[in-house]
């Protein structure tokens, strides 16, 4: 059985199998909703549609050039941004130096009340909710399985 993958989806996978051969349709449908281009149905999201990055009758060509203007550094700054956010609600006392490799550890509630708060608050850009709430999880499922 052939799975049809929306037509941003195949368009994404073209465009992106230039680049890289080992990425397969469903990591890029992955992906693009990860990155909140699309929605589990294939169809542009909203923010999508705001910043430009889709259109309704846009090419291949047009979606590469608009996702070229895309600036890696803003978005790596954000992700620092949201990192800062988090980090910035605990206290020193969470932050433990464990060895004379610069090796750290962190206290996993305090981690946890910082996450709640900045989540709470809507404080984070939307890339980096998703990349909190993932990290909450672990921890919660870390916490199940010690007890």
């Amino acid at each position: 059985m052939e799975i049809i993958y929306p037509p941003l989806v195949e368009q994404a996978y073209q465009m992106m199998k230039k680049l890289n051969n080992n990425l397969s349709k469903q990591e890029i449908y992955k992906k693009l909703i990860e990155i909140n281009m699309i929605d589990q149905h294939g169809n542009p999201t909203k923010w999508a549609l705001d910043n430009g990055l889709v259109t309704k009758a846009s090419t291949i060509e047009e979606a590469r050039s608009k996702l070229n203007q895309i600036k890696p550094q803003e978005i790596e700054d954000q992700a620092d941004a949201d990192l800062k956010n988090v980090f910035s609600r605990m206290p020193k006392s969470a932050f433990n130096y464990l060895n004379d490799n610069d090796e750290y550890a962190m206290d996993s509630k305090e981690l946890k009340r910082a996450i709640q708060s900045a989540l709470k608050d809507g404080s984070l850009s939307r890339a980096g909710r998703i990349k909190w709430q993932k990290v909450l999880k672990d921890i919660k499922r870390q916490e199940q399985n010690n007890d």
